[in-house]
């Protein structure tokens, strides 16, 4: 079994279509793989009626695990209630808003399966026009930010900062992860390629929200990767503790 984890945050205009356009697509994949999932739903501390929207789409299915936080505590909190919930060696961290393709579950399972690789890592920046339905301020900023990681890092790995991956749990579990927010993604993939961990990328598109708000506070997120680029120079360079 495999478990998914989606953080979510006043996504209620997105869970209403699950069954449409998350649930039938992972349960192909499965019949495909002969793999079952399990979807685990954090629902961070939202203000709106995401919960009861998420277990209402959810009714009947077994499979589903649905926690909630009784307030906003980030997304990279989220990540780490998952990821303590579910007891599963692979686990797959996913958007709510399915600007990653939830068909692209396949790349990931296909690419784990023939390397057997501690991470598999989706990036839109493998090959060209995989962004191409992304804001230009978004995508400078992607570009700007994960230009700066794989400098600091000295690797080859082209997308630092996406939530859409695939890890060995018990990797993970091993780890100290510090993040609260977005930046956990960079956090984990940083940590994992200075400890010489095995990550494999594949290519995916990465789409523009269908339904509802973005969360990013894009200062806030600017200050907390600029803070994780500091540290991973300290740790990589210096050898020093991450705190």
């Amino acid at each position: 079994m495999i478990s998914i984890i989606f953080p979510l945050f006043n996504e209620r205009e997105n869970v209403i279509h699950y069954n449409n356009d998350l649930f039938p697509v992972i349960d192909a994949i499965g019949k495909k793989f002969n793999e079952s999932f399990e979807f685990i739903f954090i629902d961070d501390g939202s203000h709106d009626d995401t919960v009861e929207r998420i277990t209402e789409t959810c009714s009947g299915r077994s499979d589903v695990k649905i926690i909630r936080h009784e307030k906003n505590r980030g997304m990279g909190n989220a990540i780490k209630t998952g990821l303590a919930s579910c007891n599963n060696e692979l686990v797959i961290t996913m958007d709510a808003d399915l600007t990653f393709r939830p068909e692209d579950v396949a790349k990931l399972i296909g690419k784990f399966r023939e390397t057997h690789a501690d991470c598999i890592s989706g990036s839109p920046y493998l090959e060209p026009g995989l962004m191409e339905d992304v804001a230009p301020f978004r995508l400078l900023m992607s570009k700007s930010v994960n230009f700066l990681y794989r400098v600091l890092l000295g690797s080859q790995i082209t997308c630092v900062s996406p939530i859409f991956r695939l890890y060995k749990r018990s990797i993970l579990m091993e780890m100290q992860i510090s993040s609260k927010n977005f930046e956990i993604n960079a956090e984990i993939i940083s940590k994992m390629i200075i400890h010489g961990n095995v990550v494999v990328e594949v290519p995916v598109p990465l789409l523009k929200r269908k339904y509802g708000e973005s969360k990013i506070n894009v200062k806030k997120e600017i200050k907390n990767y600029m803070l994780l680029m500091y540290k991973i120079f300290k740790t990589k360079y210096f050898h020093r503790e991450w705190v």
